[in-house]
């Protein structure tokens, strides 16, 4: 006990002698420690998390959870409880023992459910477990799409039916929560039917019906969206076609006029009919011989004028039949869809302005049309950038006005004017910092001279040095002045603070009431 009365005695000893700024560093070191101990100690100590599922169910979830209380595995549930997060370095080794027990499933239940033993099973419950599989597969596919949040799918196999009329249609419906609010594409929406109609046997993709969670028909489910999606498709590349001209035009007029000097539109006609014929075509000038047919035949006669002299003649007959075929030529062709039947382009172009001053001695900008030559050019260089053809009877027009610039002027005087304010804001913002940085330093530096000034005013005077004793003198006889001179200087001390504030009371006011303030 007396040790650490000692301790604290000696502590305090040492801490008055010591100045105001070492006592105020010393405690902040102290301070600085302190708080330094206890960061490192709850870093040392805190688990880092990382996510190890998302987006599931509530069953799945508990599933998750109970397997991870039995093994002894911490975890935090977040986002509702559809996640789960465990330690940073268990992640990976977690993810394989769960996948060992086939968690997680998705919220449904694929084709491992025939990796089960299925003997004594009915025809009835494997045809039901073999649409929970698809069902649960198509699930899973849909679910891997980024803006699908869960997915849900039901399928509707009819029972075969002895004749064909009373044959029904296979069906099927999905249900979809999405994440965000701009949903799906109209592009993916006809992915995901046709993924589900594809996947199905006998399934078309008119009796699909796909809905969201708030119950909005994301299809129509009619056969007519083809002859639909058919003309927005056509449009889409009228679109297309138009937008490549008029860009092939624009920049060529750009770079000689300038650019917001010229304007064109282009009005394609595209042919979408598909055509297919087959011609044959006979050459009567140039026949050939397809057979030739060839036949010899021989007869001989006798002549008797007398009994004893005998004569006998032979005649040869060739028949001919010659077979001849016409030269023919089949053609069998079809038209290209999406052609270009017919171009119209319009052109407008400003003319040039040039600054005249006024009576007033005002400069105003006059117009001035373009010359028919120039204009002439000009369309001639558009016509061979677009491909111009006479024979499919295109039209070009282009007409020289004057444009209205009233709107760009104001809006290009409202930028500089922003541009200006801006600029004139942020230089007055920055020099207003850099004063109010100078007034905190000026103000600061003021009030810690005032304060150690006080401070000094009020502290002892230090020591005066003390004179070598002669190196025969004992240590006794150097710490006696020592002893004597401190006794000495406290009356003096006392006395002349006593005779300051007696002379200038004023001073040690100002000195207890700065100290006071700060």
């Amino acid at each position: 006990m007396e040790q650490i009365r000692n301790y604290f005695k000696n502590l305090s000893s040492f801490v008055g002698r010591m100045t105001a700024s070492q006592v105020m560093m010393l405690f902040g070191v102290i301070a600085g420690t302190i708080v330094g101990a206890i960061l490192v100690a709850g870093w040392v100590g805190d688990i880092s998390y990382s996510r190890l599922y998302s987006n599931l169910d509530e069953a799945e979830a508990g599933e998750i959870a109970n397997y991870l209380t039995e093994n002894k595995i911490p975890f935090q549930l977040s986002a509702g409880g559809t996640a789960v997060d465990v330690p940073t370095g268990d992640v990976y080794k977690t993810r394989i023992s769960l996948a060992s027990l086939g968690l997680p499933q998705g919220g449904s239940v694929g084709y491992s459910i025939f990796d089960q033993n299925n003997l004594g099973m009915t025809d009835f419950l494997q045809n039901l477990n073999f649409r929970r599989a698809l069902e649960g597969e198509l699930t899973r596919t849909i679910m891997q799409i980024g803006e699908v949040k869960a997915a849900r799918v039901h399928i509707v196999i009819p029972k075969e039916r002895l004749f064909k009329d009373d044959k029904k249609e296979t069906t099927a419906s999905v249900l979809l929560k999405l994440t965000g609010r701009n949903g799906l594409s109209k592009q993916q929406i006809n992915g995901i039917t046709h993924l589900v109609a594809a996947s199905v046997e006998g399934l078309k993709p008119s009796n699909i019906a796909i809905i969201d969670y708030e119950g909005n028909l994301l299809t129509s489910g009619r056969d007519s969206d083809i002859v639909a999606g058919l003309s927005a498709t056509q449009l889409e590349l009228r679109k297309s076609v138009e937008n490549y001209l008029e860009g092939k035009a624009q920049s060529l007029l750009d770079g000689v006029l300038g650019p917001l000097a010229s304007f064109v539109r282009v009005t394609a006609d595209l042919d979408f009919q598909q055509l297919e014929r087959t011609s044959e075509q006979y050459d009567p000038n140039a026949p050939s011989i397809r057979s030739e047919e060839r036949t010899k035949s021989s007869t001989a006669t006798s002549d008797k004028s007398n009994e004893s002299n005998e004569s006998s003649e032979q005649g040869d007959n060739e028949v001919t039949i010659t077979n001849y075929e016409l030269n023919k030529t089949v053609e069998h062709a079809i038209n290209a869809v999406g052609g270009i039947k017919r171009l119209s382009l319009a052109i407008m172009v400003d003319g040039t302005y040039s600054d005249i001053e006024n009576e007033a001695g005002e400069v105003e900008s006059i117009y001035q049309p373009r010359p028919q030559e120039e204009l002439d050019r000009l369309a001639s260089i558009v016509k061979n950038a677009i491909g111009f053809d006479s024979q499919r009877n295109d039209q070009i027009e282009i007409v020289n006005i004057p444009f209205d610039r009233q709107d760009l002027d104001a809006d290009r005087q409202a930028l500089d004017s922003m541009y200006t304010r801006e600029f004139y804001m942020e230089t007055a913002r920055k020099i207003g910092m850099v004063l109010l940085a100078l007034f905190g330093f000026f103000y600061l530096k003021k009030k810690s001279k005032k304060l150690f000034g006080a401070l000094a005013k009020l502290a002892p005077p230090a020591p005066r040095p003390v004179t070598a004793a002669p190196e025969v003198a004992s240590l006794a006889e150097e710490e006696a002045p020592v002893v004597i001179e401190a006794e000495k200087r406290k009356p003096r001390l006392v006395d002349q603070m006593q005779k300051t504030a007696q002379e200038r009371p004023e001073e040690i006011a100002k000195v207890i009431k700065t100290m006071m303030v700060e």
